[in-house]
């Protein structure tokens, strides 16, 4: 109001015009405020409004702004995953058929001429396979795994190459456990083969630039970086390693804490075992080191106990993990420098010269470089390197090419511990069993016997290979048949071959030439790939544990070619792997499902919470019309009324007052 208040009884003129014009503008404010209010439909338009209210709907408009992120990647994210469900759909049903072609076409009833017709198909099959696998939706190609932006499958050499990695895209989509949008080609297709897996453990020496986080610890649970104490003949000092990055930094930091008492001690990496820390404190002078607190530091760096004066003492085993940047020089077992590998694949052979390689990395790059689908990668535990085959419809080999490297890097394809179920592209080595000696009915050891090794001079033995699982107990069982004939070492001896990849078998006896034969129908030789004769020194068998890709592109492959061929046993086995392939195509699909109702109720529920922050912050920040439309026709009488009452007490004199 601009009225002049009850206890001023008399006033200047300037003052009571004054206090009528503070009282109009101040309704005038509050008009304008309310007017402002009005035409936005909030209750406050700046934060000096009301700042707690500012603060709260900033925060939920952060909020809200993020769940509508949320759920668009959740429509992107069910979008592909239902373009995934199909494509899966088609495979399955691409492979049905081809399996049932694979049915048809076993047995009496097919002749070459319609096995070559089914193989075109099969073919045309294969041309289907690999549209459906390149699929994409906007960009995002779905059996990209990680590397979603790329065609993960492309033509190469005689096979199919699978590009891309790892299990599959994430997206922000809100959820405590991640839900992966596209899908790993393995998972699909199983684009990528097992083998090679490292057959040894690396174990490397540690370094000073080598990352904590790349120890396993003495605990085997890694080293979490905390405070230490360090006892130093009753000097007691806390060292904070939280801080450390690199074995470097531990060596630095527990080093300047000793040396602060104990200038002539040395803490530097166990020369004799490369992969602990030692302490050696001066003559005289104890070091204890002990966590402190609730820190499991010192335990997990295996430095927690007494180091006594004048000896180097080494803490527990830090077990440090293979990692791309780990020096080829710091793994074990390794003689250096080191020799070259020879790789096989899709008909090309390449030789990797590793003498001048520093780190894993190196070998990595220099492998891939090669162009023949091959891949170097780290096993999930550190411990050991893996070859993978990139290319589907073709065999890799790793071989030796005149030294030792490929076996004392444990990724020698046909080794000593490689297993008989591996050889002929799954297929493994046939030999004779369960044989019955028709007149007494009872087992005949005899017909069980699956092969014949006749040495130059004509003395022969056979062999039976019924409890082999590997190529080491391949040649035990060669060498002790031998034995038991008579025959010295000196005179023969199975192993493997030095260069290449195979069975040897050395003949030093006189004569025209060494043979090997099967016997009973075992077709046991010819799985070794020891079948034949030679009038050398040395039988040299041929690599039948190459490498191949189990996977549908694969059987696909050899179905056509089984067809071509005319190859009965090869078409049933190619079917047989068919089956597989359904299956892992059923539960791919199965996956994806499950993913896809996760995705769409978690879509439900960001919209509901969406809807929840809303209202929240609509009841902040949004306008009551009821209440404001009442507020500003009371102002507008309070303004009217301080108009006329100013203007009647203005106008006021002291002839007003003398009357």
């Amino acid at each position: 109001m601009g009225a002049i208040p009850a206890n001023l009884a008399r006033v200047p003129n300037a003052l009571a015009s004054r206090i009528a014009l503070g009282g109009i503008q101040k309704t005038n404010r509050d008009l304008l405020l309310l007017q402002v209010q009005l035409a936005a439909g909030k209750a406050f338009t700046r934060p000096s409004e009301n700042a707690i209210g500012a603060s709260t709907v900033s925060v939920l408009e952060d909020a809200i702004e993020r769940r509508e992120q949320r759920v668009r990647n959740l429509s992107q994210a069910d979008a592909t995953l239902n373009a995934l469900d199909s494509a899966l759909g088609d495979v399955a049903d691409l492979l049905q058929e081809a399996r049932g072609i694979g049915l048809s076409q076993i047995g009496v009833g097919s002749d070459d001429a319609t096995r070559r017709n089914q193989a075109t198909v099969i073919d045309s099959m294969l041309g289907s396979l690999l549209s459906i696998a390149n699929r994409d939706l906007r960009g995002i190609h779905y059996f990209g795994g990680d590397e979603h932006a790329a065609q993960p499958f492309t033509a190469m050499l005689n096979g199919i190459r699978y590009i891309g990695s790892g299990p599959g895209m994430r997206a922000d989509l809100g959820l405590a456990s991640d839900i992966r949008v596209t899908m790993g080609a393995e998972q699909a297709f199983g684009a990528l083969s097992g083998r090679v897996q490292g057959e040894r453990d690396l174990d490397p020496s540690m370094t000073s630039v080598t990352r904590l986080g790349d120890l396993r610890g003495a605990n085997g649970t890694g080293v979490r970086a905390g405070v230490i104490e360090i006892d130093v003949a009753g000097t007691v000092s806390q060292v904070d390693l939280s801080e450390a990055d690199s074995v470097g930094d531990v060596l630095t930091l527990i080093g300047d804490a000793i040396a602060a008492t104990d200038p002539g001690a040395s803490v530097v990496i166990d020369a004799a075992t490369g992969d602990r820390i030692a302490i050696t404190p001066s003559a005289g002078v104890t070091v204890t080191i002990r966590d402190s607190n609730s820190s499991t530091t010192a335990g997990d760096l295996g430095l927690a106990g007494t180091y006594a004066g004048g000896v180097s003492t080494a803490g527990l085993d830090l077990d440090p993990r293979l990692t791309p940047l780990t020096r080829l020089d710091s793994l074990s077992g390794l003689t250096m420098p080191l020799g070259q590998i020879l790789l096989r694949n899709g008909g090309q052979a390449r030789v990797v010269d590793l003498s001048a390689m520093t780190t894993v990395q190196d070998l990595q790059n220099a492998v891939t470089a090669l162009g023949i689908g091959a891949r170097v990668e780290i096993s999930e535990d550190g411990t050991r390197l893996n070859v993978r085959n990139e290319l589907s419809g073709t065999s890799m080999a790793i071989e030796e090419a005149g030294g030792n490297t490929a076996s004392e890097l444990g990724i020698r394809s046909f080794s000593g511990l490689t297993r008989l179920a591996d050889f002929n592209d799954g297929r493994g080595v046939r030999h004779a069993d369960g044989a019955i000696d028709p007149t007494t009915g009872l087992p005949d050891p005899a017909a069980d016997r699956d092969f014949r090794v006749v040495l130059k001079d004509g003395r022969s033995f056979e062999v039976d290979i019924d409890n082999d699982i590997t190529v080491q107990n391949v040649l035990d069982s060669i060498n002790a048949a031998a034995a038991a004939a008579g025959v010295t070492s000196a005179e023969f001896n199975a192993q493997l071959v030095g260069s290449g990849n195979g069975i040897e078998l050395v003949d030093s006896t006189v004569g025209a030439k060494m043979q090997v034969i099967d016997l009973n129908n075992s077709g046991t030789a010819t799985d070794l790939g020891i079948l034949g004769d030679s009038s050398s020194a040395s039988l040299v068998g041929t690599d039948r544990a190459t490498v191949a890709v189990d996977s549908v592109f694969s059987h696909l492959m050899a179905l056509r070619d089984a067809l071509q061929a005319n190859d009965e046993r090869g078409i049933e086995f190619a079917t047989d792997k068919l089956e597989s392939d359904i299956s892992r195509a059923a539960e791919a699909r199965a996956d994806v499902g499950v993913r896809s109702r996760r995705v769409a109720e978690a879509a439900t529920r960001e919209e509901d919470l969406g809807i929840q922050d809303m209202a929240l912050r609509s009841s902040i920040q949004d306008l009551d019309f009821t209440k404001a439309a009442t507020q500003f026709a009371s102002l507008q009488q309070q303004l009217e009324a301080g108009l006329a009452g100013a203007a009647k007490a203005v106008n006021l004199s002291l002839l007003d007052y003398l009357r």
